[in-house]
């Protein structure tokens, strides 16, 4: 039976006032009192009971009965484990790969390329290709074979690979050997973005010339090794898009065992050096939730909650542990449909009672969340705002809300995909709207594409992330500024007065471009390090805590490359009359996370929590979801701290004091600059790139440098001015943690004045 409060809000009439506030046209799915129960109430330990004995007891972590052991490696490790609960007969060795070749069109993923030559040679137990040898690729132009590791497990992202870091309308091939003990069966699961031919000892096992997106489990292959030395080879061609490729070889762990894995193989071999200053935990999900983060915010007592792709609502207990082994899930609402945004605030009733009112954008409408009797399930679904349409193409994902100074939410609309362009059939598609706290939709600017992410920066200023594609070069920031016009012209229908005779429009400029793949590939979420407070949007860092030197600046996720990155922004000194034009420098930050990052949140203590999902989109992560939460461990890494535009090169401030000899060597530098097209394909390479000199590095400070260029340039799309600063130490002799910065020049300043 559903509780009588739920019974009386679904059947509660219309307001006669003409209020802000009217029942969901999408009300939540059905449940039963045991289904809540098992979600709500079901301790950690019965999850883990459930996957075969995953637990921790007395400090000692047991992985499906194994207990947890530290070796010399953490390869061994983990091979250790998973050789004792899942133990295999074939060793697969490392993978090479070999690109490009010729794919025009689909239909030709069957044309015969030099790679496949060997075929005949790939028998079992027979010598298999000659790796050293160089191939005729694409346009006869010689081609080499590159060993890539042990990739299989993983998504691999073959955009890597090419020159430039992207490439339409290729081919590329894969090979390995595999040892098998004895004659034996295996299955294995594998998929690629977009077509695939798979070939074991020479025989096709897979034929797929298809344009999709990556499923690793596209196909599921009975596998027929030999004793022996085993030949595969793959071959996947590209579209427009990504260029993917995923072979999972064993059967994945449950969530819960591989994240009890994950950590303590974390914990006693960090994956990246960045760990030392920023470390990261896993929370433990349960294995009957599908935690594909949509949205993520925290409630007013700094507990997260996190709305799934499929619908649901969660509020999380103990995800401030460490280690966060004993966290309780409790599902506050259900039946959203695919919400990609969450935003709390405390609010008044008409009675004149507080609540905390829970806002997520579902794909047709803003809705308002409440629990009206204090046990944190929602009991009244509310549709907030609908002033935009749906056509039912897959690509029309709505994202936010994000409060501005205001207390204004914000919203903004992917445009659908049709054709490999982006097209905008019904309105608002492609614009951001401003919602006012009366439920009224104001369309801001159009010519968005795939608006993943949005926020206010320090100033107050609505910012925004759109991910590369049609008339999007690689992924950017831009102002969201009323009346502008960002780019993708499928939403200009929509603007009121417009005819299809008019010009286009002059576009925005972005304040940053994020070069692709060198700091992601799908940008995602903007979290503003400032200092929150009354009246201030409450995703804002909290008062009294730290996370570290970066505060004024902006953090940007990438979901496919499992990134967090940092933006500095500041205002072009010289903007026409006027206008504002911002303009900065994005510097890697927190890398190796486990799943591809979707939504960036500050916890109370000052933590970042980054919610995470590959659903649809493909990471590279060795999780399919998860929460993961960032903590400062209070070490300051030597970083570029700032990157200032000068009418004759730039300034840098830094984290900690330098040396002087490295920080004034010209030598310890290195730049170079480049644009993107702007055009209806899929992305741009990197054009018109220059080397730029390095004419003089003074120190003018403990932690600054002033570095002269020769040969900046700005206008047109914004040119990014690539520093390297792979010399420079700190007083104690230690280099950067990260050595790359990525500035995106929009207007040069002008000299300044001697005095």
């Amino acid at each position: 039976m559903l509780p009588a409060r739920a019974d009386q809000h679904m059947a509660r009439p219309e307001p006669k006032d003409g209020s802000m506030f009217r029942p969901a046209l999408r009300r939540p799915a059905m449940f039963t009192a045991a289904l809540l129960t098992i979600a709500t109430s079901m301790p950690p330990s019965a999850h883990a009971q459930t996957a075969g004995s995953s637990h921790v007891r007395d400090g000692k972590i047991v992985i499906l009965g194994v207990p947890y052991e530290k070796l010399a490696t953490r390869d061994q490790t983990e091979q250790r484990i998973l050789q004792a609960v899942q133990p295999s007969s074939v060793v697969w060795g490392d993978w090479h790969v070999i690109t490009p070749f010729r794919f025009a069109k689909p239909g030709e993923l069957s044309l015969h390329a030099p790679p496949e030559d060997d075929l005949p040679r790939m028998t079992a137990r027979g010598p298999g290709p000659d790796l050293s040898v160089p191939l005729a690729g694409r346009d006869g132009q010689p081609v080499s074979w590159r060993n890539i590791g042990k990739i299989h497990d993983a998504k691999l992202d073959l955009n890597q690979f090419q020159e430039g870091g992207f490439a339409s309308w290729v081919a590329s091939y894969l090979y390995t050997t595999v040892t098998a003990q004895d004659d034996t069966t295996v299955t294995v699961r594998l998929g690629s973005d977009d077509g695939l031919r798979f070939w074991v000892n020479g025989k096709i096992l897979v034929d797929a010339d298809e344009q999709r997106g990556l499923d690793p489990e596209a196909h599921a292959v009975r596998i027929d090794f030999k004793k022996g030395i085993n030949h595969v080879l793959a071959k996947v061609s590209q579209g427009p898009a990504n260029f993917d490729f995923q072979i999972t070889t064993r059967r994945p762990l449950d969530p819960y065992s591989q994240a009890l894995l994950d950590y303590a193989l974390e914990a006693d071999f960090p994956s990246t050096d960045e760990a030392e200053y920023y470390k990261v935990n896993s929370i433990l999900v349960p294995n009957d939730i599908v935690l594909e983060v949509g949205g993520l915010a925290t409630l007013p007592d700094g507990r997260p909650i996190v709305a799934t792709r499929r619908g649901d609502v969660y509020i999380i207990d103990g995800a401030y542990d460490d280690p966060p082994f004993s966290c309780r899930f409790t599902r506050f609402a259900q039946g959203l449909h695919e919400p990609l945004g969450l935003a709390c605030r405390v609010e008044k009733e008409p009675s004149g009672r507080e609540v905390v009112a829970v806002y997520a954008v579902q794909r047709a409408e803003l809705t308002r969340l409440t629990d009206t009797d204090g046990d944190w399930i929602a009991d009244e679904y509310r549709t907030f705002s609908d002033g935009w349409g749906v056509s039912g193409n897959y690509h029309e994902f709505a994202f936010g809300p994000k409060l501005d100074l205001n207390g204004d939410f914000w919203v903004t609309l992917n445009v659908g995909f049709c054709g490999s362009l982006g097209k905008s059939v019904v309105p608002w598609r492609g614009w951001a709207l401003r919602i006012d706290q009366a439920g009224r939709v104001h369309p801001v600017c159009g010519g968005l594409r795939s608006p993943n992410g949005i926020g206010a920066f320090t100033d107050g200023q609505m910012f925004y992330v759109d991910n590369q594609g049609d008339y999007v070069g690689t992924n950017r920031l831009q102002p969201l500024v009323q009346g502008a016009y960002m780019g993708h012209p499928s939403g200009l229908r929509w603007q009121q007065g417009r005819t299809d005779a008019d010009p286009i429009p002059p576009v925005q400029p972005a304040a940053v471009w994020f070069p692709y793949p060198q700091t992601g590939q799908s940008a995602a979420d903007f979290l503003t390090y400032a200092q929150g407070g009354p009246g201030l949007p409450p995703d804002w860092h909290p008062d009294g805590a730290s996370f570290g030197p970066f505060a004024g600046q902006i953090f940007v996720g990438d979901q496919t490359l499992c990134y967090v990155n940092r933006v500095f922004l500041e205002k072009a000194t010289n903007a026409p009359a006027g206008q504002v034009i911002y303009q900065g420098a994005v510097f890697p930050f927190r890398r190796g996370l486990q799943c591809g990052v979707n939504r960036l949140a500050w916890g109370s203590d000052g933590s970042m929590f980054v919610g995470q999902t590959d659903r649809g989109w493909g990471s590279i992560g060795r999780q399919r979801y998860g929460l993961e939460r960032i903590v400062w461990t209070g070490n300051t890494p030597l970083e570029i701290l700032t990157m200032s535009a000068r009418h004759d090169g730039f300034e840098l401030t830094f984290t900690q004091d330098l040396d002087p000899a490295t920080a004034a060597d010209p030598a310890s530098y290195a730049m170079q600059s480049y644009t993107y097209n702007y055009h209806a394909e899929y992305g741009s390479p990197e054009v018109q790139t220059r080397r730029l000199d390095i004419t003089a590095a003074q120190r003018t400070g403990p932690r600054a440098v002033h570095l002269r260029v020769a040969g900046l340039r700005d206008g047109g799309m914004g040119y990014v001015h690539e520093l390297t600063a792979a010399g420079v130490r700190s007083t104690h002799g230690r280099p950067l943690l990260h050595h790359k910065a990525y500035y995106t020049l929009q207007r040069l300043p002008s000299p300044t004045p001697e005095r």
